[in-house]
């Protein structure tokens, strides 16, 4: 197995619900020393579509620090990453800032820094800025999840589709600019014609698709979709329609990743993982492909997406796949779509 180019990960969640405020602190807090206990109060008192969509509840009730991700890379050596928000749920306009105090302050920090603000909340939405900013000098950027769908099968991580398409959403997300920061769009597909409308209306806000879009049940029936094989080829044609939209904007960028989340509907984690790096290339090895070719090598990064595709793959499995996908590419293409892309987005030195 070996590395021929740097590698930067854009895509990391660093947390623990044992001494930071999130939706799992007081269940781990209260039942963390019986694991097989925690893992059945989880399925019985957590939203099923979220349990659905987690698939292993110990991916996101255990910590994820930075050392936990350095033992997960294993053979592969990672100059650093970028820290994406992760649910932090401190009360107040200013909560999410403690987020970003927490991670700045860690003995091993990101490189890059994704913090949390509601968009939508355009009364604080100024003050939540500058104070992420006065926090950590790490700060380049937002991500306000807004990725629904319609069906109650699927977990909405937002409060309806209409947040992406409202008023006040569109008012915040052209704040970014104002601010210089960039944006992390993480939608679902179906979601993928209302972001094209908002990234055409506001052109100056630098942002980036996480996920490519999450096509939900690309790859096997999920949450009552994909069910046949004709209905997941109208999900791929639709989802690489959608992409192609996107993609004419030039200020989009896209992450290549979170394709093996259990939402996608490829059913590792119920299968203890795929049998080897031929059988992920050959899932998910086109469709990466056609991001880049539709997007260009210049606005694409690799990035894991973990721990919550560790649910599905190992670290070393997922990126030796990455490099078979993009194999018969220049040096000079696979350095910028493993480190120098994320570098330059993310304005890391």
């Amino acid at each position: 197995m070996s590395q021929p180019v740097r590698i930067i990960d854009p895509h990391v969640h660093i947390w623990d619900p044992l001494t930071t405020p999130r939706s799992a602190s007081p269940m781990v807090k209260l039942l963390g020393r019986w694991p097989n206990v925690l893992d059945r109060s989880v399925r019985l008192f957590m939203p099923h579509a979220l349990v659905e969509f987690v698939g292993d509840s110990r991916y996101v009730l255990n910590p994820h620090m930075p050392e936990t991700f350095h033992r997960d890379t294993g053979r592969y050596d990672v100059d650093g990453y970028v820290h994406i928000e992760a649910g932090w749920e401190e009360k107040g306009p200013l909560g999410p800032v403690g987020e970003t105090r927490w991670v700045d302050a860690l003995d091993d920090p990101p490189l890059a820094l994704v913090a949390h603000a509601s968009l939508s909340d355009t009364a604080h939405l100024d003050a939540v800025l500058d104070a992420h900013a006065a926090a950590s000098n790490r700060f380049t950027g937002v991500r306000d999840m807004v990725a629904a769908h319609p069906s109650n099968k699927i977990h909405n991580w937002a409060k309806s589709e209409a947040t992406l398409t409202s008023p006040e959403f569109e008012a915040g997300y052209r704040k970014l600019a104002e601010h210089d920061l960039s944006f992390d769009a993480w939608v679902y597909s179906n979601q993928l014609r209302d972001l094209s409308r908002l990234v055409e209306r506001v052109p100056d806000t630098r942002v980036v698709l996480d996920h490519m879009g999450t096509p939900i049940a690309l790859g096997g029936p999920f949450g009552g979709l994909g069910e046949t094989p004709r209905r997941r080829d109208a999900i791929r044609r639709d989802w690489y329609e959608d992409l192609a939209r996107l993609a004419e904007h030039p200020q989009v960028h896209l992450k290549l990743s979170g394709l093996l989340m259990c939402t996608l509907g490829f059913g590792y984690h119920r299968t203890g993982g795929p049998d080897s790096v031929e059988q992920v290339v050959d899932d998910i090895g086109s469709h990466i492909r056609y991001g880049i070719e539709t997007f260009g090598v210049e606005r694409c990064m690799f990035a894991s997406n973990f721990p919550m595709d560790k649910v599905s793959v190992s670290y070393e499995m997922l990126y030796h796949s990455y490099f078979e996908i993009v194999s018969d590419y220049t040096l000079t293409d696979r350095q910028k779509l493993f480190a120098d892309n994320a570098a330059e987005f993310y304005r890391i030195d």
